[in-house]
């Protein structure tokens, strides 16, 4: 029955035609029903697939099929074997078909460690008795699966059954890299340099493993067999639990067989989904979202960024999410960002919104959202968790005092977690500028806001706003005002700011371009005192650690603010990219990082910096070792 029972010249053979780089589990004599007579064979099993090989040295294979093709065994008594596969049957006889049928088990068991083996195959046993300790000995087993849930076996079986190449630096990464970072994420992005047909079975191989559980696919447009992979490991996998599919070429036919795909599992582990970048359109989203709304386990992130939606869109969307109260409980970042959101009918996503929800994140930037009706919603629904909320190019509808509703300010004053606000791109009204701040700064249940207020061209009269209010408000750490037009405005505006006991980090680029020349260096003295030791300390509680001077093309007059630099003490990330200083420039900084000991990082590319100008800092940086640089090498 076993190797030992076989001479070694034909072990020996056996070995030359199934290839002696094949694990083999089992190697049988057997008898083959032919017509009316019987002929010897050797039945070979190996960790992949079934052989059947001729008795007499020299062997050869005859017939074969992938451990994965089997669909059933059956055994009309303890002689008696019939394995169904997809091109027929293997009619056999031997001594110890049950331990035959054992071994195959635990093959499976190998394979697809979260199924058992009757759920693979059908199995038919006479008498009926006989699968008992067949199932005892299936499930006692705790199979060694190897590196990350046994991948590369299920890798190996998989290009097996479809015919394709087995490729070792697949295995090599799984089994190397990924099991060194003990990572749960399959990233096609580390194979996508293969050809496309090598990523199907890399795909198809999540159908049956166990380990990882999030399927990352970004910038790569996937194949139709890719694809239909992909839906066929949606439609079996039990841990797939997280799916990232940005970019991928997808469209509207896609986001319905996914719904299908869904519906086909009821034990679907899946609970987030990234489609962001695709031509999902309304139809796709609308099909999908009705089953999403059927989710085992809720729904906790939904990212649908720039996917072609309508607000008609929308509304389907989140009427069938608002169909399933689970989802209201486990929803937690939710991204419609880049999808038309313009105009007043979307009244389905402001219910939705507008109900007590677990939300922590918010994204509907560049969708002309209105922003009043978006924080009067938010205000309705549960302020509890929002922690992230991104606005940027979105729309004010009021544009006149007296029209701002006053669930705006409310809303910033009231939220319990919010931790980042961007408004970048979005024009603000002066009156809602005012009642952003002053409704942060009364909020006492909020400590570190980062506040993005750049692009919202702000000018003169925001400035003004800005000094009004900033210097009380105890709860941003965080503000970027660049590229808002304020010019000389810096001027006062960076003395109010100096006296804000919060803010640690600061941008004020693309800011300086409406300042004549011999006034530039006179905003920027004022920069250096705002990051002056012996003055931080006395007018904040906590001094600068960044700050952002990027794309603000101020040349040589850099160097007012580069000549300070040596004895700063607080700063310790610091990006003057964009500025075209030079290798004066350049000089400047290596100097002061000669003596600088608290910056970790320094952005400085585009700034029209030769060899020398390098040379220069790298010279700084050998005598100085606490900088870690970021330069680019369009310097060079």
């Amino acid at each position: 029955m076993e190797e030992q029972d076989l001479p070694a010249e034909l072990q020996e053979s056996v070995h030359e035609a199934v290839g002696r780089g094949v694990k083999v589990e089992l190697k049988v004599r057997v008898q083959l029903e032919v017509k009316d007579k019987v002929e010897n064979r050797i039945l070979v099993l190996a960790s992949h697939r079934l052989l059947l090989l001729s008795a007499r040295v020299p062997v050869k294979v005859e017939q074969s099929f992938s451990l994965l093709d089997l669909q059933g065994v059956s055994s009309n008594s303890p002689s008696q074997l019939a394995l169904e596969h997809e091109r027929g049957v293997w009619p056999l006889r031997s001594p110890e078909v049950d331990d035959v049928i054992a071994r195959i088990g635990l093959c499976l068991r190998r394979i697809c460690p979260g199924a058992p083996p009757t759920k693979l195959l059908k199995l038919s046993l006479k008498p009926p008795e006989r699968a008992a300790p067949l199932l005892e000995r299936w499930g006692n087993s705790r199979p060694e699966l190897g590196p990350c849930g046994g991948f590369s076996l299920q890798y190996l079986c998989v290009c097996d059954l479809l015919g394709l190449p087995y490729r070792d630096e697949v295995q090599w990464d799984v089994d190397t890299i990924y099991l060194s970072q003990d990572t749960r994420e399959l990233t096609l992005q580390d194979f996508i340099h293969l050809d496309n047909r090598d990523l199907v079975p890399i795909i198809s191989a999540l159908e049956f493993n166990q380990w990882f559980i999030k399927l990352c696919v970004k910038d790569h447009k996937l194949s139709s067999e890719a694809s239909e992979a992909l839906l066929r490991v949606v439609a079996r996998s039990s841990r797939l639990e997280e799916l990232v599919l940005d970019n991928a070429g997808l469209r509207s036919d896609f986001a319905q067989k996914l719904a299908a795909a869904l519906a086909h599992n009821p034990a679907s582990a899946l609970h987030s989904l990234t489609l962001s970048n695709n031509s999902l359109e309304d139809k796709g989203a609308a099909a999908l979202a009705a089953q999403l709304a059927k989710l085992p386990l809720g729904l906790k992130r939904l990212n649908l960024c720039r996917t072609g939606l309508s607000p008609k869109g929308v509304n389907s969307v989140f009427q069938s999410l608002s169909s399933n109260p689970v989802i209201s409980s486990s929803l937690k970042e939710l991204n419609l960002s880049a999808n038309s959101l313009r105009g007043d009918d979307l009244g389905q996503l402001h219910s939705f919104l507008g109900e007590a929800n677990v939300l922590e994140m918010l994204d509907v930037s560049h969708s002309d959202c209105s922003v009043e009706q978006l924080c009067s919603s938010l205000l309705r629904g549960s302020l509890q968790h929002l922690s992230v909320l991104n606005m940027s190019k979105c729309v004010f509808s009021h544009r006149k005092l007296k029209e701002l509703p006053s669930g705006f300010k409310q809303f910033f004053s009231s939220a319990l977690s919010l931790s980042s606000v961007s408004l970048s791109g979005t024009k603000l009204p002066l009156e809602a500028l005012k009642a952003l701040l002053l409704g942060l700064g009364c909020n006492p249940s909020l400590s570190e806001v980062s506040l993005d207020l750049s692009g919202c061209d702000l000018r003169s009269p925001g400035a003004q706003v800005l000094e009004g209010c900033i210097a009380e408000i105890p709860n941003i750490s965080s503000l970027d005002v660049s590229d808002n037009g304020l010019d000389l405005d810096l001027l006062t505006l960076l003395q109010w700011i100096s006296k804000n006991r919060s803010i640690k980090h600061l941008a004020l680029g693309k800011n300086f371009s409406g300042i004549k020349s011999k006034n530039v260096s006179q905003v920027l003295d004022h920069l250096v005192h705002l990051i002056q030791e012996e003055e931080s300390v006395s007018l904040q509680d906590k001094p600068l650690a960044s700050l952002s001077l990027a794309d603000s093309r101020l040349k040589s007059d850099l160097s007012v603010f580069l000549n300070a630099l040596g004895s700063n003490a607080s700063l310790t990330r610091l990006d003057i990219s964009g500025n075209a200083m030079g290798d004066l420039g350049a000089k400047l900084l290596a100097k002061a990082l000669q003596i600088n000991t608290k910056l970790r990082t320094v952005l400085w590319d585009r700034n029209g910096v030769s060899a020398q100008g390098l040379q220069d800092v790298a010279s700084a940086l050998e005598k100085n070792y606490t900088v870690r640089f970021m330069p680019d090498c369009t310097d060079l």
